[in-house]
């Protein structure tokens, strides 16, 4: 591939990219099925079209991997189950592929008790936490999902990253309608929408990020020393909190500063960070066909709104992603400069065999 024509939005087929994920994944050392489940949670994003936690995170995964900052062979196991509950150990494996366990039993739980919770600690960063969330609205089930992370956000009022930018999943499965799909991070942009603003060499919006201080700042170098700045000011906090302690403290994981944030970004000490998955079957209280029919009369409702000046349509949470998501599957996933070249430098440095296939060519 021609590296030098490359357009703004360079479509490769979806087969070759979950080829060239799988091959990353099993020459960094895990074996085939983790690298199946790994691909499959970044893909999805990238068929979304959503600018972060997508394929052009697999270098960086596989670097980790190959360095030993995380298990390639993983115990995955329930350490402590009941019936609706079951709080895993990830053993240091990959988030994706331990959040992928996770889930499924969230979703067995729910399919035969009506509802699933399951806690995991001792993992990693796990993608896009809207894919969790995804899996479980597949199976009729109303999901949630959340994990803590790497300290980005302070307490409202103070300066000291404290928190992760605990994302909130959430998905719910509706009839005629796409189901709706809400993926949201705690600070106004994900930390990864700033990171590639600068690959992408484009200027950071006011409002974005803080220096160290607590000013609002559009300087690149705050955005390594700095912080992000919450939704909705102390609202924002507040749900960053719950977030933190539903995914960090009540699976037993590290939570705020016990993630010593030089250590975490150097990747040399094990992450062990927690997530959150909770399944809830609507069938508890109706048959899955009146609910679908309900959801899809609160979307009508939705729908109807008189329109806001500037505004030409109503969307639902996850409504564009899911439109991409059906476009790209048949014309290909479009990839940004950046991201095609992080690939294929990685396919150079790694020796991998597998071409990016750009659609029509």
């Amino acid at each position: 591939m021609d590296t030098t024509a490359i357009q703004p939005a360079t479509r490769v087929t979806v087969e070759s990219l979950r080829a060239y994920g799988r091959e990353a994944f099993t020459q960094a050392g895990l074996p085939e099925d983790g690298a199946a489940i790994i691909t499959e949670v970044q893909l999805e994003s990238s068929l979304r079209g959503q600018p972060t936690h997508n394929m052009g995170d697999v270098p960086g995964y596989c670097r980790r991997i190959k360095a030993g900052h995380m298990n390639s062979r993983p115990n995955i196991r329930t350490i402590k189950g009941t019936g609706i509950s079951a709080r895993i150990d990830g053993d240091n494996g990959p988030g994706q592929w331990v959040s992928v366990v996770a889930t499924r039993e969230a979703i067995g739980r729910a399919k035969e008790q009506g509802v699933g919770i399951v806690t995991v600690q001792h993992s990693n960063h796990f993608g896009a936490a809207g894919h969790y969330a995804w899996l479980m609205l597949r199976e009729d089930l109303i999901g949630l999902s959340t994990t803590n992370g790497g300290l980005v956000l302070a307490p409202w009022g103070g300066v000291s990253p404290t928190f992760g930018n605990n994302p909130l999943g959430v998905g719910i499965p509706a009839g005629r309608h796409l189901p709706i799909l809400l993926d949201i991070a705690m600070s106004v942009v994900a930390q990864g929408k700033i990171g590639l603003a600068i690959a992408e060499g484009k200027p950071i919006p006011l409002g974005w990020m803080m220096d160290k201080r607590g000013r609002l700042s559009t300087d690149p170098k705050d955005a390594s020393e700095g912080m992000g700045v919450p939704i909705a000011q102390h609202k924002g906090y507040g749900l960053t909190l719950v977030m933190e302690t539903l995914a960090g403290i009540l699976s037993g994981a590290k939570f705020c500063l016990d993630h010593n944030r030089e250590t975490f970004r150097s990747g040399a000490e094990e992450h062990d960070l927690g997530h959150f998955f909770l399944a809830i079957n609507p069938e508890l209280f109706m048959p899955i066909a009146e609910f679908k029919d309900r959801v899809d009369r609160m979307i009508d409702d939705v729908k109807k709104s008189e329109l806001a000046e500037g505004f030409s349509e109503i969307l639902l949470p996850g409504e564009p992603e899911m439109r991409s998501r059906l476009r790209n599957l048949v014309e290909g996933i479009p990839l940004l400069p950046s991201t095609l070249k992080r690939l294929l430098d990685y396919k150079k440095e790694a020796g991998l065999k597998t071409e990016l296939v750009e659609v029509g060519k």
